[in-house]
């Protein structure tokens, strides 16, 4: 695949998510993705290196206390054969009423169109603080 096709797949990836499309966001993975997230698991529960089972219960649970989906505004990417380097800004509401506004840098690798590795860069004391 091309550089611009792999950027369309990141583009197309961030926007299912403000739509909650879990299976459309899935179904964009290899079967063996890893999702891996900058953070100490002990502190914070979504840290650490996912498979996609684990990510789909995650994306479950997340989406379980929003007020409809989450949007992930994609400013930037580079790319470079299979990577695609992402800065990418989200927004939801929570169903208490908290904003959720977080930047992220992502990094994404991508075989035959689909994702099999994203590095996920972000704030998670923010995350924790309106999500804990």
């Amino acid at each position: 695949m091309s550089i611009q096709d792999n950027k369309r797949i990141v583009e197309r990836f961030s926007s299912h998510f403000e739509r909650s499309a879990i299976d459309e966001i899935l179904s964009m993975m290899s079967e063996n993705a890893i999702w891996w997230i900058k953070g100490k698991p002990h502190l914070f529960s979504g840290a650490g290196k996912k498979t996609k089972p684990e990510m789909e219960q995650i994306w479950h649970d997340l989406y379980a206390s929003l007020q409809g989906g989450l949007k992930m505004e994609v400013l930037d990417m580079v790319a470079e054969g299979d990577r695609v380097a992402a800065e990418i800004r989200s927004f939801a509401f929570t169903k208490t009423g908290k904003v959720y506004e977080n930047d992220y840098h992502m990094l994404f690798t991508i075989q035959d169109g689909k994702i099999i590795q994203v590095k996920e860069y972000t704030d998670l004391m923010h995350a924790a603080e309106v999500f804990l």
